[in-house]
């Protein structure tokens, strides 16, 4: 997925590239110039007109030298640097005291809205997309789901879709390419489990057009035929007709009984609701299954793999796992056989071995930002609208 930003700029004839330069080159310019003369702005550059520096960015990380790409301007620039990715001017923050302040900001200054790639792709009314009142709302409707005393009642579930995965990727074969079985695992749970999808042919779907929208993320946001960002466009469109029909049928499900407020995301979305309370529309739930899949299935995907990766190297950690994992299997009583709430709980070894993980290799790289008004941070001016990265 790294790399299709390259792929894209590959994709464009010499001719086209050199008109995108020209006109951007001026506009660019005049932009800066005239806009942010006021500006106490950090080092930095905002390398070439509209690409910026993403492509040497995502370069770097598809070599796994993403971190050496912070550090070097790092080293140049301090902590604090300027530069332009993915279609926008961009502040890069690294170290601890830049995490709280990026995660500590209130909304009115600092929104979690993504590159402009992603933004368009999932859509206008993704969560962070959203104006304050709709955005707590629609955040009321996925918490209600993901908490705790809700996600209990689905561990049964999850592991009897695990098993039969497993059973299935693993039949007949010697060896399992573990890093793509655990990304078309965590978004069959995800569909299933998260958003109630349990139709194999729409997953299957709904699988293939995300593949083209994750490509379309790391793009240049230029809508010309053949590149990634136009074939994410045509994803999204092919998404939003597979997803519609499930809507309406949870709706008359919701209005005969037979579906419950809690049993999925979308069945919460469509219980919101009340005095003074707009629902939410078609279009606002479409937009954000969107972006709750784009949140939750690379996270998780990555965190499986580097499990596997860990228990495959670390014999030490790998027997003390399974000795925890058995002794859990020991203490099960009757005939059932699927795993339940409790021993999730029990888990206490491996759940220190996986935060551990987190921490040393975080899931994601960094994660983006926006500010909706100006601000400031370690004495430089952070204008409104520009993006803000946050280097873990």
């Amino acid at each position: 997925m790294v790399n299709s930003l390259v792929e894209s700029v590959m994709e464009m004839s010499p001719v086209v590239l050199v008109a995108i330069t020209i006109a951007s080159s001026l506009f660019l310019y005049l932009l800066f110039k005239n806009d942010y003369r006021g500006y106490n702005l950090p080092g930095g550059s905002l390398g070439f007109p509209l690409i910026g520096e993403s492509i040497s960015f995502l370069r770097a990380q598809l070599q796994d030298r993403g971190d050496q790409w912070i550090h070097d301007r790092v080293l140049k620039h301090g902590p604090v640097f300027k530069t332009h990715m993915m279609g926008s001017p961009t502040f890069v923050i690294t170290g601890q005291p830049g995490n709280k302040f990026v995660f500590g900001a209130d909304y009115d200054i600092m929104s979690a809205k993504p590159p402009k790639t992603l933004a368009i792709v999932a859509g206008e009314y993704s969560l962070s997309d959203l104006p304050k009142p709709r955005y707590l709302l629609v955040k009321q409707g996925m918490v209600s789901f993901l908490k705790a005393e809700s996600l209990q009642h689905h561990v049964k579930h999850m592991d009897r879709l695990i098993k039969a995965s497993l059973l299935r990727e693993s039949k007949d074969r010697d060896v399992v390419q573990a890093v793509q079985f655990m990304k078309n695992l965590t978004f069959e749970v995800a569909c299933c489990v998260l958003f109630g999808v349990e139709d194999e042919v729409v997953i299957k779907g709904l699988m293939s057009d995300f593949a083209v929208a994750f490509k379309a993320f790391w793009s240049i946001p230029i809508n010309l035929p053949g590149t990634n960002y136009t074939r994410g466009l045509a994803a999204r469109k092919r998404i939003v007709a597979k997803i519609l029909p499930i809507i309406q049928k949870k709706k008359e499900e919701l209005a005969n009984g037979t579906l419950s407020p809690r049993n999925d995301v979308i069945a919460c979305f469509l219980s919101i609701g009340g005095e003074n309370v707009v629902p939410l529309s078609d279009l606002e739930i479409i937009d954000n299954f969107i972006f709750l899949m784009i949140a939750s299935h690379d996270t998780a995907a990555n965190l499986s793999s580097m499990m596997i990766w860990k228990l495959a190297r670390d014999k030490e950690i790998y027997n003390k796992i399974r000795e925890e994992q058995v002794n859990i299997l020991a203490q099960r009583q009757g005939g059932d056989e699927t795993l339940t709430w409790i021993e999730v709980n029990k888990m206490k070894y491996t759940w220190s071995v996986a935060q551990e993980l987190m921490r040393v290799i975080p899931p994601l790289f960094g994660n983006f930002r926006t500010t909706t008004a100006d601000t400031t941070f370690a004495g430089y001016d952070l204008p409104k609208g520009w993006q803000v990265y946050i280097s873990f």
